[in-house]
């Protein structure tokens, strides 16, 4: 039992942290920036940020080159003359032949050739005068940077503000007070793009003092399909990857493309011809062995769309390697290999597929560190990347990460400095890297951007890209970062951060839908205190749902629309369904009391969800067997759990409890299929499990059941265990192994 005092105390610590958070994020009236009307509005930048503050709203400065900012050059302020220019209603163009940029603004022209310290003013197409002033123009980032007072008091006519990096521009003078200055760094100045090696030095140094008097309290682990065209005997109905977000895809050990299946099995890819039933090997992309530098890569996970196979993967090395290796052992199982060495590398390589499924290597990229996850959209390949800052002292040799893309060269490369960023505020010794990849054109370069700092959770929406990093401390309990960036094919722009209270659960704990980001998080406070967070477009939160079954642990999360579903636990399962129609006010509607929990829910309609998670024997509290529940939501008020299957006993298990990527869904014909493990328990104790798979009707009418449970034959995968179908044929594959039965009868296909 909790004494008062605790409770206070308790109290008094999320007092602190919501009005921390609220400082942080409203420390000054916005509405200074308030715009009259047209050219007459104020504007407030930050140098080293690509983002602008307008009003109230925050976005990229130039939103056709997100990572364009304003800098410091022989001290001297340097902005984009585009940017600011049109801001304030001012006409640009660049003549690449004669490298000048020219601006059209109140009846003049003004030009700036590029490298010089001059512009020329033209009025009716006449000279007027040539104004020098005491630094250059330049380009960078492919964009012209002109010197603040000049483009800003000289030729718009506006009245330019300076405080410690904070840059007003407007047509009367801002007063920049403390108040006013941390406002704004507060929202545009989180992030700043590194200016020199010089200051990335300093700011490691930094880390390395504090790492002296704070250990590492993170691990940083993975978290974990394309669309793909038809080909000569393929089908037009297919699995596809279990994916949270439609149109956003994700890597998995399995795919196909109608055709071909294609299998990541760590030594190699595999590449099946599905063959109506009878597969045969199509293609193989083997795992070597450097005989020079024992290097390897080891291949996870794939995505394939319009003939092309993109593969992940990790290339790493050995200690004590003996060179040159033995030629046998140019090729050998991942078991036996020693330790890897210190560096590590994700690695990319992009494949075509042609008609008879062979494949041929277009191009790679390795990027040092390891993966936390990925996403596909279109033909862009996104991946996000921890590396951790291994030194310690003020040595700072090596602290950049190394980068090999085929399409600039075969060798490694230091990342350039002008493409890492870091949170003045926030001590970090870890990058988080985010790569874009063009996976149609071989000689387009990948585009990477790095920032000290690191992550443990990917959301991705169809506009932009998440990733969630938990702080913790001994007084403010656990607190999620947001980190928000834009994606636009392969361009990647900081688009701004937030923070919210208590930690997430996984990548269903997020969701974004009409520009609002939802969170679902928990927090220790004596006992579990979950809440749900709606925030806007620039991370503010505009309103929450606290207190959500106090001394209960969050299981599972799915928000569909302006709806949101939780499960959480402790000796009976809630599931708690939320009206999110209004952002600055969500509540809860409905709640249902059960046995058991569900840790992955899935919507099986508009009005009914499928709960994939423990039966629970309601008198001792032990987990019984896998529980399949059906869930009637069209009343929010009242949710119904209309059906319910439990499979197996205690000590059942399958993947898809923990990654959703193991379910096959094919609603059309009311059926789901996974792997799994079911134990049962006969009357002297004696257990006789099955291993294989389960495949399971689900309809819309809310009844469930057991179609088929296909046994392994004994054969245990330890890297793929996945179910999928093409056309009638059902496919299992267990590692490098596929049976093929008929999806009617399930009779096996020999």
């Amino acid at each position: 039992m909790r004494n008062s005092q605790g409770k206070g105390g308790t109290e008094m610590k999320k007092f602190l942290v919501v009005s921390l958070i609220a400082s942080l994020l409203c420390c000054f009236d916005f509405s200074a920036f308030a715009s009259d009307d047209a050219g007459g509005d104020y504007i407030a930048l930050h140098i080293g940020s690509p983002l602008v503050l307008s009003g109230e709203s925050m976005k990229a400065l130039d939103s056709d080159n997100p990572n364009v900012v304003p800098v410091i050059h022989k001290d001297r302020t340097l902005v984009p003359l585009r940017a600011v220019s049109e801001h304030f209603g001012a006409s640009v163009a660049y003549n690449a032949m004669d490298r000048e940029a020219s601006i059209a603004f109140g009846g003049r022209t003004f030009f700036f050739p590029i490298d010089e310290s001059y512009y020329r003013i033209e009025e009716a197409g006449q000279a007027q005068r040539i104004v020098p002033f005491d630094t250059e123009a330049l380009i960078m980032q492919n964009r012209t940077l002109v010197p603040l007072r000049v483009i800003c008091e000289d030729v718009l006519g506006k009245t330019v503000g300076y405080s410690d990096g904070v840059i007003t521009v407007g047509d009367t003078e801002t007063d920049l007070d403390d108040a006013m200055v941390e406002g704004i760094k507060n929202r545009i100045g989180q992030a700043l793009k590194v200016s020199s090696r010089d200051e990335l030095n300093r700011i490691v140094e930094a880390m390395s003092e504090y790492r002296e008097m704070k250990a590492m309290d993170e691990m940083l682990a993975p978290d974990g399909m394309g669309e793909a065209e038809s080909s000569e005997n393929a089908s037009d109905d297919f699995s596809a990857t279990n994916e949270q977000v439609e149109g956003v895809n994700e890597a998995d050990v399995v795919k196909t493309d109608g055709r071909f299946i294609y299998v990541a099995a760590g030594e190699s890819v595999k590449i099946y011809d599905s063959n109506n039933g009878r597969p045969f090997l199509a293609d193989e992309i083997k795992m070597t062995v450097d005989s020079e530098t024992g290097e390897y890569v080891q291949f996870s996970e794939m995505y394939i769309d319009q003939g092309r196979l993109v593969v992940l993967g990790t290339r790493s090395g050995f200690e004590n390697w003996i060179r040159p290796i033995p030629e046998p052992m140019e090729e050998m199982e991942t078991s036996i290999m020693p330790w890897g060495g210190d560096r590590s590398y994700v690695w990319c390589g992009i494949y075509e597929v042609d008609a008879k499924g062979k494949t041929n290597l277009v191009k790679e990229l390795e990027i040092e560190g390891s993966m936390l996850s990925s996403r596909k959209k279109d033909e862009t390949v996104y991946l996000v990347v921890n590396k951790h800052l291994y030194r310690y002292g003020i040595d700072t040799g090596g602290i950049l990460p190394l980068i090999r893309d085929t399409a600039l060269g075969n060798g490694y490369s230091e990342l350039s400095i002008d493409s890492i960023m870091y949170y003045p505020k926030r001590v970090s010794s870890n990058y988080l890297i985010l790569a874009a990849i063009d996976i149609e054109d071989g000689n387009e370069p990948a585009v990477i951007e790095a920032f000290l700092g690191s992550g443990n959770l990917v959301y991705m929406s169809n506009n932009a890209l998440y990733v969630a990093g938990r702080d913790y401390s001994s007084f403010w309990g656990a607190v999620t970062n947001i980190a928000k960036f834009t994606i636009d094919g392969t361009k990647i722009g900081f688009a701004g951060g937030g923070m919210v209270e208590g930690s997430i659960l996984n990548q269903f704990s997020m969701d974004e839908y009409e520009g609002k980001l939802r969170l679902a998080t928990s927090n220790w406070q004596g006992e579990n205190v979950n809440a749900i967070h709606v925030l806007d477009e620039n991370l503010n939160e505009t309103g929450s749902v606290e207190n959500l079954a106090r001394g209960e642990r969050i299981y599972s999360v799915r928000f569909m629309g302006d709806r949101g579903y939780v499960v959480t636990f402790r000796q009976i399962d809630h599931l708690f369904v939320l009206d999110l129609s209004n952002p600055e006010a969500p509540k809860v509607t409905g709640e249902l009391k059960v046995p058991g929990f569900s840790n992955y829910l899935h919507p099986v309609s508009e009005d009914m969800l499928l709960g994939i998670g423990q039966s629970i024997d309601e008198k001792t509290g032990m987990q019984e067997g896998i529980k399949l529940s059906i869930f009637d939501v069209s009343d929010d008020g009242k949710p119904v759990e209309t059906n319910n299957l439990v499979l197996g006993g205690s000590g059942s298990y399958a993947e898809v409890l923990s990654n959703h990527k193991a379910l096959m869904l094919n609603l059309n014909e009311d059926m789901i299929g996974f792997d799994a493990v079911l134990a049962n328990v006969t009357g002297d104790y004696s257990k006789s499990n099955f291993y294989g798979a389960a495949i399971i009707e689900v309809t819309k009418d809310g009844s469930i059941s057991i179609l088929k449970l296909i046994s392994n034959e004994g054969i245990h995968a330890s890297r793929v265990k996945r179910i999928i179908y093409i056309g009638d044929f059902l496919y299992y594959i267990l590692d490098n192994r596929i049976r093929a039965f008929n999806m009617d009868s399930f009779d096996e296909i020999e």
